[in-house]
């Protein structure tokens, strides 16, 4: 289902749980923006204590490219030599430990690049095995690339994640780019029928204050009418 769908079948809803008046008009923009709230939240719960992640939570920001860094900057740590370091501003991810929602890999899509936590990244770099590939690290939302053995002149990767607002990540783009082509009114959003089921649970009955009989009511309701299509 796209975010459009989404968001309407719930205005949809609270309609027939509230009454159709001028009284209950609802933004869409509004109940859009609850949509991304609650599937943030609900993605980190349900995957906790290291479940896995379905792909269908992920979005592709395709072939990313890389810009230089000045071994000054003052946010990496010391560039080991011989090496060349890049860097790109990446969409807020879902802060997953160990970064589980995210993964950077060359652009065949296949060949994943090492990801560092970047408090322990210098030292692991200077291994014997870490000494022989490139890797990365985050800080805040800044992706840094150190290339190694024949990489250094990588200007591309390709980078998928779980992001907090996967509105963002469809008008997202880097310096000298254009932005994404994508539109999530047409795209399928990134979340399970499962999922989208919680996330009406609860903007229904917090954000729309409605009891949570009258939530159990109005969804069995609907689901009869086949106004909720969750497959």
């Amino acid at each position: 289902m796209t975010l459009n769908e989404l968001a309407y079948n719930i205005r949809n809803i609270a309609y027939k749980g509230q009454g159709d008046s001028d009284d209950t008009k609802l933004n869409i923009r509004q109940i859009k923006f609850w949509i991304n709230q609650h599937r943030a939240s609900a993605i980190f719960q349900a995957t906790d204590w290291g479940k896995d992640l379905p792909p269908t939570y992920f979005q592709d920001l395709g072939v990313v490219p890389l810009s230089d860094v000045d071994k000054s900057d003052s946010s990496c740590p010391s560039v080991p030599w011989g090496c060349e370091i890049k860097k790109v501003e990446l969409p807020q991810l879902i802060q997953f430990p160990q970064y589980r929602g995210l993964w950077v890999g060359l652009i065949d899509k296949q060949t994943p690049l090492q990801i560092d936590n970047p408090d322990t990244h210098f030292f692991t770099s200077q291994t014997r095995f870490g000494q022989n590939f490139t890797r990365v690290y985050m800080i805040k939302n800044t992706l840094y690339v150190v290339t190694k053995n024949g990489f250094e002149d990588m200007e591309y990767i390709n980078v998928r994640g779980v992001f907090e607002n996967p509105e963002e990540v469809m008008q997202w783009s880097t310096p000298g780019c254009e932005p994404v082509v994508c539109n999530l009114d047409d795209e399928p959003y990134p979340m399970d029928a499962s999922m989208y089921e919680i996330i009406l649970r609860k903007i229904l009955s917090t954000e729309l204050n409605m009891t949570l009989q009258t939530v159990n009511d109005v969804i069995n309701n609907n689901q009869f009418d086949g106004d909720i299509r969750l497959q």
